[in-house]
């Protein structure tokens, strides 16, 4: 990808090609930058996928930490429907989607996006997230509420530092399934400047023609934010490893 973006043109068709090009240009990525629209695609992706990953980690945090301490009646059936929720394929559920996303006038707009995401991501982080919880030992938390703590502050101070590499870990796969999302951007959005990153690269294919500068250039910057956030991550994630190792 990265070599088929500084290749000419006339050198992709080789009948013979090197892994090194022998001529390389920064065309392609002049033109992805100056002719075309996809760094506002970029933007509303980060704006999308930021927020709806935020969005999601708040909302299954919560559900997940009451699903696995708090006791009340349909908490089984709760769990299994997440399950089930998360198993359900998009393509199911995209027409009626779009119907419920045009009758509240979010048709065309990336907000729309916000409302939608959150459906597939949210039932992944609460099923990830509830063994992480569920890992923690309970005499921590009932340590905290003997000295004092209410519920909020138990998830605040003890149980959240201690899950915290597991929630590193939901939030860059929440992060990357946003991201990568392709079918609601598609049906949701038709305007070039409410697009988001994938869409903006498959409008690089017309029919049977590919403009293959113009695809592996724009396809090795939408790469950057997700390889940035996997080594964030794995990086926080071995810490907060070693960090746990150390306090017990």
């Amino acid at each position: 990808m990265v070599k088929t973006s500084f290749t000419p043109n006339n050198q992709m068709y080789d009948a013979k090609p090197t892994l090194i090009p022998t001529e390389i240009t920064t065309q392609h990525y002049s033109d992805l930058f100056k002719e075309t629209e996809f760094m506002g695609n970029m933007k509303n992706s980060l704006y999308v996928s930021g927020l709806a990953t935020i969005l999601s980690l708040v909302i299954s945090i919560f559900g997940s930490y009451a699903l696995t301490r708090l006791q009340f009646r349909g908490r089984s059936f709760l769990t299994k429907s997440i399950i089930i929720c998360y198993l359900m394929p998009a393509a199911v559920l995209f027409i009626p989607m779009y119907v419920l996303i045009s009758k509240l006038g979010f048709a065309d707009n990336k907000f729309g996006l916000l409302i939608i995401y959150p459906t597939f991501i949210v039932p992944y982080c609460c099923y990830m997230l509830l063994s992480y919880f569920k890992a923690i030992p309970k005499s921590l938390e009932e340590a905290a509420l003997i000295d004092g703590c209410n519920r909020l502050q138990t998830l605040w101070k003890i149980v959240l530092p201690i899950a915290a590499p597991g929630i590193a870990v939901v939030a860059t796969f929440a992060f990357t399934m946003s991201w990568n999302e392709f079918l609601y951007a598609l049906v949701v959005t038709t305007s070039p400047s409410q697009q988001t990153a994938t869409i903006g690269i498959a409008s690089f294919k017309f029919s049977d023609t590919f403009i293959w500068g113009l695809l592996m250039s724009s396809s090795v910057v939408a790469s950057i934010p997700a390889v940035i956030l996997y080594l964030g991550a794995q990086t926080f994630v071995i810490g907060g490893l070693a960090d746990g190792g150390a306090k017990y």
